[in-house]
């Protein structure tokens, strides 16, 4: 939603970008009536004005100046306390005194906004998605933040399972700031960042002169992440000789450095990550399976991102506003062939790749619109998704026909669904279930018309 603020002094700069984080707004900031008038004539009527009302401004000239406003938009004029120079009665014109502490001054305007009804929708909302850095409203992501929300008050071992972009390490952060160790160290090893040949000495340190090269000693992981959380990324590339004693520091919860002989403590945490199946990974011989009932005290599967197409618009939209303002630029709005190629897209990388196709296509992008051709990384796996979407069109069919293949599909593409799939389709809820419910008195009088036919030919029941 375009927001328009009239604040000369910038005062509300911090409130109002805050808001504009939560609802996704897109605020712009003006100077002056004349300023505002011109924004208005630019860019045409916005969602909400807002006025830091400052002298010389007064309420009177405001007041005048906005009824030549084009549009009835809604606005909300910030006054000084105790101010008895309220603007003259306007429709739609909200009359707010201003509070002297910002954490005021933000809710105040967040309270008024909810009551116009122009909070829109919150990006991550639904528990504490956006606060993870999870962004989605899908009942799959959801599952995720309800375990997030249960494992993190304990201190078992977790194993987050899922394809490569997913947000594995966003979960391991999120358990470990909610939980008890909260305040103490994460540590992440990435697997397949390190040479075989190093990773004992990366996950237990080495004493100088244990190999060579081993010039000075070296603290390692489990000694950095002490009463802390060890984030191990990609443990499936351990070899087995590692896993055996990676297996034995869980169960003793004592280490020992490369070329040392004293036994060391450690306090910590594991959290365990596998782009692969781990269950199959053991039943093939490749994964220890007591390792596996180790690290895997409670597991946590991660839905890739084409299992949850509804979280896109939401993801992109979030994606969107980062890199407008990384790159110091307009939020770019797109069209509506970029909107299906996106929608479309299978997404192999997940939340990554999507995040980078999103980066490069606020840098390409021209006259604040993001179309297909700044979607370089998405285009090829758009068009396969858009054409694996497409029913097919058999002859034969009738058009109601094709009309309720293409609801079902729609239907079973959003798990079911009903308002997301009114949403995709164009339609309302209340049309989609009429339609449904059109569909199961055909299906049943024809089930009926059946057994009548079978009847007749074999009255007898032969």
């Amino acid at each position: 939603m375009n927001v328009l603020i009239l604040d000369e002094t910038l005062e509300l700069s911090a409130p109002v970008r805050g808001l504009a984080t939560l609802y996704g707004w897109d605020p712009r900031f003006v100077g002056s009536l004349h300023e505002l008038e011109l924004a208005v004539r630019a860019h045409g009527r916005p969602g909400l004005v807002i006025v830091n009302l400052q002298a010389p401004l007064t309420a009177w000239e405001l007041g005048q100046r906005l009824r030549g406003l084009e549009g009835d938009s809604p606005v909300v004029v910030l006054g000084p306390r105790d101010s008895t120079d309220a603007p003259p009665p306007l429709p739609g014109v909200q009359w707010l005194e201003r509070p002297a502490e910002e954490a005021e001054l933000t809710a105040a305007l967040g309270r008024v906004v909810s009551r116009l009804g122009l909070g829109g929708r919150r990006i991550g909302s639904g528990g504490d998605a956006a606060a993870h850095g999870l962004i989605g409203q899908s009942p799959q992501l959801g599952e995720v933040l309800a375990k997030i929300e249960k494992v993190a008050v304990g201190d078992a071992n977790v194993c987050i399972s899922g394809e490569s972009g997913t947000g594995k390490e966003l979960i391991a952060r999120a358990i470990h700031e909610q939980s008890a160790r909260g305040g103490r160290p994460l540590v992440t090893l990435d697997c397949t960042a390190i040479p075989e040949g190093l990773m004992e000495s990366h996950l237990f340190g080495h004493v100088r002169g244990s190999f060579t090269g081993a010039v000075e000693h070296r603290t390692g992981f489990f000694a950095l992440a002490h009463t802390g959380t060890l984030f191990i990324d990609e443990i499936s590339e351990l070899s087995m000789p590692l896993q055996a004693k990676l297996l034995r520091v869980i169960q003793t919860r004592e280490f020992v450095k490369v070329g040392g002989s004293k036994p060391t403590r450690t306090d910590i945490r594991l959290i365990t990550a596998s782009n692969k199946d781990l269950r199959k990974a053991v039943r093939e011989g490749q994964f220890r399976e007591d390792l596996y009932y180790r690290i895997a005290v409670v597991m946590i599967e991660v839905p890739p991102l084409r299992a949850r197409r509804g979280d896109i618009g939401l993801l992109v939209e979030h994606f969107l506003r980062k890199f407008a303002a990384a790159h110091h630029k307009r939020v770019p709005r797109l069209t509506g062939r970029a909107q299906e190629l996106l929608l479309g897209a299978e997404w192999p990388g997940n939340v990554r790749q999507l995040e980078n196709c999103i980066e490069q296509a606020v840098v390409l992008s021209e006259n604040d619109t993001v179309d297909v051709d700044v979607l370089p990384l998405a285009e090829a796996a758009g068009k396969r998704g858009v054409e694996a979407s497409k029913p097919g069109l058999p002859a034969g069919l009738t058009l109601r026909d094709l009309e309720q293949q293409y609801i079902l599909q729609t239907l079973d593409g959003v798990g079911g669904n009903r308002t997301q799939a009114a949403r995709q389709l164009g339609i309302s809820l209340r049309c989609l279930q009429y339609k449904l419910k059109a569909y199961q008195r055909n299906r049943l009088d024809a089930m009926s018309q059946f057994d009548r036919t079978a009847e007749s030919q074999h009255p007898l029941g032969v």
